[in-house]
């Protein structure tokens, strides 16, 4: 014991001197007590020195104090725990892999992911979905019926009555797929539709509508393509055949007839019967009315869908990107009937660029997008609008602008779109080389981003934009469409020939010159409900530093955990104080 700092059992805070003890020891043993105090010399003298000792070592500093780990008797650290062991290692593993990811190794294993279901490749989402699609699409037609037919053929402006919507489920498949080496594919599309009653609502496929006849029309602007010494004649012929087969100008007909299932025409019934020969070889008097062989060949009716629902080849032989070696390129279009160039149009608009038109590159900026559509023969641009919320989705829209259709008045360089000499209002889109020599013009519905000088022509037309406007609300982060709503109006070149400059044909001596409204749609389509909690998730995940921080918080506590694990193993290997 220390006690104040002497030791106990000393009285006066001295020491009595080893004489004055053996002395008191001698006296005790000679004094005749009956206690045996047996204490040799020898005995008496190591006492002495031990009190000495003793003396000398609390006479001396304090000295701080030694550790002594307990690996072994003398020093060495103690061995850490099982569970201390597990938790250094969970930490360093922890430290690693978060500064890994956030480093940019999330990055490279969410790319890899995405890159496995977005490339098209059997067994993939993306060709799942590609392949068939999951849902139907929708088609709204409306119908232009002439209401003051009559007036019309003498010179009145047509006065039109909108009527619809005509309401189909529209399907896509695939056919004929074929994966190439060089990262593509080819395929056909076949699509049918299958009629709504429901969504059509009060509409009926018997609706009488009255609608131009585009046998004459079509006819008659072949024709005016001919050498010169030629069109006379030509209109002479074509001019007879008309009278005599009692052709019409604007024909009375069903709905149902006039979209898929075709209508008589006497001029057709004529060139079936009476020109093609039975082994099919043309007739030497065909040429003269200029109808296309393929029209005669195969439409005995007219119709606007006719022959099209469930063919695989109307659509044509698509070969497409498969973003196989980059996900940029997956649905980018390589080739379109075996070409890259058309003959429709001249360079560069004749050029098959662009999207497929069910893909486009993840990543997608806020500039515009482009992709090749059979229907209009040319690559089809939309630029970007504004950002949009799509049930939940933030998505970019992209819409058809007043640039969409513009001629090279408006977007320079947009001449090689005039055929044959011919370059349409801005707004409108020259396909006569893609329909078959018809003089058909693409524009938006009512006339939507086009020349308003198209509207004082018409009566009953009124373009408004939540209506009418061909929109794309496109995912930028997959650079999947979440929403279309792609809307399109067909009008025909009606042209008077009164004799004077151009030939004369009777039934269209008195029209008026005008583009006139035939027929337009839309094609809706949206992602279904089951997959928009799917693309939030992801969105989330892309689009918000939600694994920045998640792994930034990881590797505190991983840094947080090897600290603590550390300190406790050196402070529990040390040993008391000797």
């Amino acid at each position: 014991m220390y006690g104040s700092g002497q030791p106990t059992g000393l009285g006066n805070g001295g020491f009595h001197s080893s004489q004055e003890v053996n002395n008191a020891d001698v006296r005790a043993a000679s004094s005749g007590n009956n206690q045996e105090v047996c204490l040799s010399v020898a005995s008496l003298q190591d006492n002495q020195s031990h009190q000495q000792q003793t003396f000398a070592h609390f006479s001396q500093p304090r000295k701080k104090r030694r550790f002594i780990t307990s690996s072994s008797a003398t020093n060495g650290c103690r061995k850490p725990s099982g569970c201390q062991c597990c938790l250094l290692v969970s930490s360093i593993l922890t430290v690693v892999v978060s500064i890994a990811m956030l480093a940019g190794g999330f990055r490279l294993i969410f790319d890899a992911i995405m890159k496995t279901q977005m490339e098209v490749r059997e067994g993939s989402k993306s060709f799942e979905m590609w392949k068939t699609t999951p849902f139907p699409l929708i088609l709204n037609l409306y119908i232009w019926n002439i209401t003051n037919h009559e007036e019309f053929l003498n010179g009145s402006k047509p006065v039109l009555k909108e009527c619809g919507p005509y309401v189909w489920r529209e399907y896509h498949d695939k056919q004929g797929i074929e994966f190439h080496p060089n990262e593509t594919v080819t395929y056909l599309q076949q699509r049918w539709w299958i009629w709504d009653e429901q969504l059509s609502g009060r509409n009926s496929l018997d609706d009488a509508v009255y609608t131009m006849n585009p046998i004459p029309l079509s006819a008659a602007w072949s024709v005016r393509h001919y050498p010169a010494w030629m069109r006379p004649i030509a209109f002479r012929s074509l001019n007879g055949l008309f009278n005599g087969m009692a052709e019409q100008a604007v024909v009375k007909t069903t709905v149902n007839e006039l979209v898929f299932t075709g209508f008589q025409d006497p001029v057709l019934d004529w060139i079936q019967k009476e020109i093609i020969a039975e082994d099919g070889k043309w007739h030497g008097v065909l040429p003269l009315i200029n109808l296309s062989h393929q029209v005669s060949l195969d439409y005995s009716q007219i119709g606007w869908f006719l022959q099209r629902n469930m063919s695989l080849y109307y659509d044509g032989v698509f070969n497409m990107m498969t973003g196989s070696d980059d996900l940029k390129n997956v649905g980018k279009i390589d080739l379109w009937n075996y070409t890259r160039e058309t003959t429709f149009f001249d360079s560069p608009c004749n050029s098959v660029v662009g999207s497929a038109g069910e893909f486009f590159q993840p990543d997608l900026q806020r500039d515009k997008i482009e992709f090749y559509s059979s229907d209009l023969c040319m690559s089809m641009k939309l630029e970007y609008q504004k950002d949009i919320d799509h049930s939940g989705l933030q998505a970019y829209r992209f819409w058809g602008s007043n640039h969409t259709f513009a001629n090279g008045s408006v977007v320079p360089g947009n001449d090689c779109y005039c055929v044959k000499g011919t370059c349409a209002p801005t707004g409108l889109l020259n396909a006569e080389s893609c329909r078959m020599g018809s003089p058909a013009f693409i524009s938006f519905p009512h006339y939507f981003n086009a020349d308003p000088f198209l509207l004082d022509q018409i009566e009953g037309l009124s373009p408004a934009e939540d209506k009418h406007a061909f929109i794309m609300d496109i995912m930028p982060e997959t650079g999947t469409p979440v929403n279309v709503n792609a809307r399109m109006q067909i009008n025909m070149r009606v042209t008077p020939y009164t004799g004077k400059g151009t030939g004369k044909i009777d039934i269209l001596t008195k029209v008026p010159d005008i583009y006139l409204p035939m027929v337009w749609f839309e094609e809706l389509a949206e992602v279904p409900e089951d997959m928009v909690g799917q693309l939030k998730a992801l969105q989330f995940i892309t689009s918000t530093p939600v694994m920045t921080i998640s792994f930034s918080v990881l590797l505190l506590i991983g840094i947080g955990t090897l600290v603590c694990v550390v300190f406790v193993c050196l402070r529990r290997g040390k040993l008391p104080t000797v």
